[in-house]
């Protein structure tokens, strides 16, 4: 592999359906291997792509062209990775090169442009004697570079400042050397500590999930687990200690958090645990430092990676354990370009890799539940709580009972209860899912609504910013003073978000520190982590939050937990939305009485007797679980079906009805006439998307149910047969196989 004139298959990053072959020249043997970033001609231009292996053998007088030039002398990936992509993107239905360019850091740019100097001390056999008449300074610094291993001078000269001299005097004498290094840029900060943090001892029910799991790990054989436990129930540490057993058998360890903010407080775990040996991968990173990352990782510098979604992807040749931290969470489906779910994937990697994948969670998807019970993953169980205090007391608060003057957004048990919290120097957190002044400005005279004009959604009020903004496109305008559609004054603002209830809590506690934290005060990860820093260390009394605040944090001072508006979610038309309810309610709960003090949980709705409020209120997974999956079975939903969503968009909303009608009526015929797709595959639509404009483009979508993954493969294939035989003049086809949203 990489000689002149062999044949290798490259996928270009273009929307091609197939991988292409090309010829390597002489002037590039050696130098492209699996995984090398390459440019290569497709047609009359020049593309990007990723060399797979060896290339097919095409018929004789097929004209093979050649690669042009080899971008980066580092390969992106190694041959283990590429049964995985592969796999990708016939199950996404999304062009192999395309879908390497969403998964692959750093585009063209080189690896390791950047040099640092870093010193080394050689193995003891080879070390020559130490000088008797060597000075303390240098004497401190052997030894520390013999204990911890090559370090960069930077890093060394935080821990012993002024050393850069002493280090020339060392190597003169031989004693160590000095190298030039490429320099990797820690997402951590390099101010972190290297040394390795004891393991706590561990309960009952942690040693038998960590003994059900090594012996996974043991195993070398593909061995899924979920990890149900309650709040504050040590699941962390059990994965932990399986990371630990993993790294003793040469293996590598993947976690993944659902949330860029939580993969800090992870990686920061991990790395108390076991030194520097830990890298970091999400998409928050500058691309120079994402590359970084990925390149420590290839080169086998690290064996423990913490990332969200985008790190399943890590090129980890010795994958032992994944973990998949808050598997629940919607995050992990990613909502644009290649359209995967990252827990999934994990799976599948798992498999791929003979390792083990624990499913973490204290509300498992149902899904995901449904399987354990099926006896498809291991079910392990962790049911008490490893804190103090037993789980918080939760309450509901009935909103039609407590409608008081000047109190419209906390009720009078709520305020009451926050009061009691400041007395006693604790701290609360207030929970909505909205964020925002106001949801809706209206026209209290003529009824008209403040909507997005490339979006068929309400504009939400920032009082703050004084605007009108759309939360899925941006765009943004200012408050107008009078109705444009019949000129009246009478502007009213309904429902309420983020920055009402902290204006509230202000106004009704101005003694207080109070903090909101939602995508608008922390527009990136590094301004979140800093204000989940400063709540965690006691600089703020309440912090106001969406469901960035909802799961892995440990905050042992929150006694209080307040949700404002439980029933937001629950109605929205989406298959799930009784199960998300039920999980972001039971998961902000758990973050009350984690300390010494016992945690309370105050929960206001309008509907108190709804199952998902009693589910969280007695704290009842497997009563909320028997009524979700009747509901399921019922209207046959996930998992007694698979699902995929098929959408068409364009700027011009009849020829977007018009096609979707007529692909419907071809996609219908061909399941007409094939029996067992007949029989396994409901084709719901074609109608509108619940989004009908999105970013001035007009969305009408096919819902496909199928009874089974093969036949839904099956159809899936007619899709693209269908789509492409046709024109589609300026429209597009987006295929979402096991859709997070059906918006």
């Amino acid at each position: 592999m990489g000689d002149a004139g062999k044949l290798v298959e490259v996928a270009v990053a273009l929307p091609l359906p197939q991988t292409l072959t090309y010829l390597v020249p002489p002037a590039l043997a050696g130098q492209a291997g699996v995984g090398s970033l390459v440019q290569v001609p497709v047609g009359r231009r020049r593309a990007h792509g990723y060399l797979l292996g060896p290339g097919e053998v095409l018929p004789p007088g097929v004209e093979l062209k050649e690669i042009q030039a080899v971008l980066d002398p580092i390969p992106r990936f190694g041959p283990e990775l590429v049964p995985l992509l592969r796999w990708l993107a016939a199950y996404y239905q999304h062009p192999l090169g395309e879908a390497l360019k969403h998964i692959i850091p750093g585009g063209s740019r080189v690896s390791g442009s950047r040099r640092e100097t870093w010193a080394v001390a050689p193995p003891e056999a080879d070390a020559p004697p130490v000088p008797a008449r060597l000075g303390p300074r240098g004497r401190a610094l052997l030894t520390h570079l013999k204990e911890s291993g090559p370090l960069s001078v930077s890093q060394l000269a935080q821990t012993h400042p002024g050393c850069r001299p002493v280090l020339r005097r060392l190597a003169a004498r031989g004693l160590i050397s000095l190298e030039g290094r490429p320099r990797i840029r820690d997402p951590l900060g390099e101010q972190l500590p290297a040394w390795e943090e004891p393991a706590p001892a561990l309960v009952p029910e942690q040693r038998e999930a960590l003994a059900a799991i090594g012996a996974g790990i043991r195993s070398r054989a593909f061995a899924p687990f979920l990890l149900h436990g309650v709040t504050a129930s040590g699941k962390t540490e059990v994965y932990l200690a399986a990371a630990a057993e993993t790294l003793a058998q040469g293996r590598q360890v993947l976690v993944l958090a659902p949330e860029i903010a939580l993969t800090h407080p992870v990686a920061l775990a991990f790395r108390s645990r076991f030194g520097r040996g830990v890298a970091v991968l999400h998409s928050g990173l500058s691309p120079g430092a994402r590359l970084d990352q990925w390149r420590r990782i290839l080169v086998g510098e690290v064996d423990v990676v913490v990332g969200a979604r985008s790190a399943v992807f890590a090129p980890l040749s010795r994958l032992g354990l994944v973990v998949v931290d808050e598997e629940h969470d919607p995050s992990y489906k990613q909502e644009g370009g290649l359209l995967y779910q990252a827990r999934d994937v994990a799976l599948y990697r798992g498999r791929e890799a003979g390792a083990a994948v624990v499913l973490v969670s204290a509300t498992p998807q149902v899904s995901t539940y449904y399987q354990a019970r099926k006896g498809k993953y291991h079910y392990l169980n962790l049911s008490q709580r490893v804190t103090p205090q037993d789980l918080p007391e939760v309450a509901l608060i009935n909103l039609k009972e407590h409608r008081e003057k000047g109190l419209k957004v906390i009720s009078r048990p709520l305020a009451t209860a926050l009061a009691g919290v400041l007395e006693r120097g604790e701290q609360a957190l207030l929970f909505l899912n909205r964020r925002g002044f106001s949801r809706v400005l209206f026209c209290f005279l003529c009824g008209q609504v403040f909507q997005c004009r490339d979006c068929s959604v309400a504009l939400t009020h920032h009082q703050g910013a004084g605007e009108l903004i759309c939360h899925y496109c941006g765009y943004r305008e200012g408050v107008p003073e009078r109705c444009p559609q019949c000129q009246s004054t009478a502007l009213k603002r309904y429902g309420v978000g983020t920055e009402k209830v902290e204006a509230e809590v202000k106004r009704l506690f101005p003694q207080a520190r109070v903090a909101r934290l939602d995508r608008d005060t922390a527009p990136h990860s590094g301004r979140a982590v800093k204000t989940l820093e400063n709540f965690a260390a006691g600089g703020l009394d309440i912090l106001v939050g969406t469901q960035m605040i909802t799961k892995g944090h440990h905050f042992p001072r929150v006694t209080l937990v307040g949700v404002i508006a439980a029933d937001l979610g629950l109605f929205f038309p989406e298959y799930h939305a009784a199960e998300r309810t039920f999980q972001l309610l039971s998961q902000v709960a758990g973050r009350a009485g984690r300390g010494e003090a016992k945690g309370r949980v105050l929960i206001q709705t309008y509907q108190p007797e709804h199952f998902v409020f009693q589910g969280v209120k007695d704290q009842d997974y497997q009563g909320f679980f028997a009524r979700e999956m009747e509901s399921r079975k019922k209207l046959g939903y996930p998992p007694f079906t698979r699902l995929a969503l098929v959408r068409l968009s364009g700027p011009v909303e009849e020829a977007v009805a018009r096609a979707a009608r007529g692909f419907a009526g071809a996609l219908r015929e061909v399941v007409r006439q094939d029996r067992e797709l007949k029989e396994k595959v409901r084709i719901l639509g074609p109608a509108p998307a619940l989004l009908a404009r999105l970013k001035g483009r007009y969305r009408w979508q096919l819902l496909l149910k199928s009874c089974g993954r093969p036949p839904l493969a099956r159809v899936l294939e007619e899709v693209r047969r269908i789509w492409s035989a046709g024109p589609r003049s300026r429209m597009d086809l987006t295929v979402d196989v096991d859709p997070g949203s059906l918006a």
